[in-house]
C-alpha cells in the first residue's frame, strides 16, 4: 500500500488559503453591493430628503395657483419616486376647467412642479353682466366682465351642448383671413352654422364637416362682391 504524498512545500495549503480568500472577497463585494443598493432604495423611497415638501405651479394666468394645488392634492411627505404623477394630472384636468393640459414633474430634492397650459377662448357667450369663455371642446371655463378682444360671439340655440360644441369647432376651423374679420357665429342646429363678418357680410358654413375644404373655398370666394357666401356644400359654393 502506497503512502499518501506529503505536502512538503505547503502548496496545497497555499492554494486552499487563496481559494478561501477569493470566496471571502466575493462575499464582501456582494455584501457591499447589497448595502449600496439598499442605501439607494432607502434614499429614493424612504428618506425624508427626497420626499415631496413643496408643490409649485407654473404657466397659469387665469387659474389661481391655490385652485390647482387643491385639485392636485399632492400627498406631501411621500417620496418623489413613489408619487403617482398621472393621477395628480388627472385630478387637475378633471377639476379645473380652464386647464387644457398639465404636466407633473419631480424636481429634486423635494419639489413637485405642475406645468399648466390653459385653454384659450374659441368663442364667447354673453350673459347678463359678463362674458363666458368657451374652449375648443365647447366647455365654459372662464368669465370676465368685458368681452375678450378678437374672440367671436356665439349666438343661437346655445342651451344645446352639441350646438355650442359645433360653434367652437367651426370657429377654430375658420382660416385666419376669415377669423380676423368675424364678429359673431350662430346656429339654430348643428347643420346651420353661419358666420357674420364685421362689415355685415354673412358666410353660410353649414355643419362642422368638410372643414378643410370649406376653409380653402371661402377665402377666394370672399373676393367676390356679395352679401352672402354659401360654402355649406363646398364643392358647389354660391354667392348672393
Amino acid at each position: 500500500m502506497t503512502d499518501p504524498l506529503v505536502d512538503v512545500t505547503g502548496a496545497r495549503r497555499r492554494r486552499a488559503r487563496a481559494r478561501l480568500q477569493r470566496r471571502l472577497m466575493l462575499a464582501g463585494v456582494a455584501a457591499g453591493v447589497l448595502a449600496l443598493v439598499g442605501g439607494v432604495l432607502w434614499l429614493v423611497f424612504a428618506s425624508p430628503w427626497l420626499a415631496a415638501r413643496e408643490v409649485r405651479v407654473v404657466g397659469n394666468t387665469l387659474v389661481p395657483a391655490d385652485q390647482v394645488l387643491t385639485a392636485a392634492a399632492v400627498p406631501l411627505g411621500t417620496s418623489l419616486a413613489g408619487l403617482d404623477t398621472h393621477a395628480i394630472e388627472e385630478r387637475v384636468r378633471a377639476q379645473v376647467p380652464a386647464v387644457r393640459e398639465v404636466t407633473a414633474s419631480r424636481v429634486l430634492p423635494a419639489t413637485v412642479e405642475l406645468a399648466i397650459t390653459e385653454w384659450q377662448p374659441r368663442i364667447v357667450v354673453e350673459v347678463p353682466g359678463s362674458w363666458v369663455w368657451i374652449s375648443g371642446d365647447g366647455q365654459a371655463f372662464h368669465t370676465t366682465p368685458e368681452r375678450p378682444e378678437g374672440v367671436m360671439v356665439a349666438q343661437g340655440n346655445l342651451a344645446d351642448e352639441n350646438i355650442l360644441t359645433t360653434l367652437a369647432a367651426v370657429a377654430g376651423d375658420l382660416p385666419p383671413e376669415v377669423g380676423g374679420q368675424a364678429d359673431h357665429i350662430a346656429a339654430a342646429t348643428v347643420d346651420s352654422v353661419t358666420v357674420t363678418l364685421k362689415d355685415g357680410r354673412r358666410i353660410v358654413w353649414g355643419s362642422a364637416e368638410d372643414a378643410e375644404l370649406k376653409a380653402s373655398v371661402v377665402v377666394p370666394l370672399l373676393t367676390v362682391t356679395a352679401k352672402e357666401y354659401d360654402v355649406s356644400a363646398p364643392t358647389h359654393p354660391t354667392t348672393r
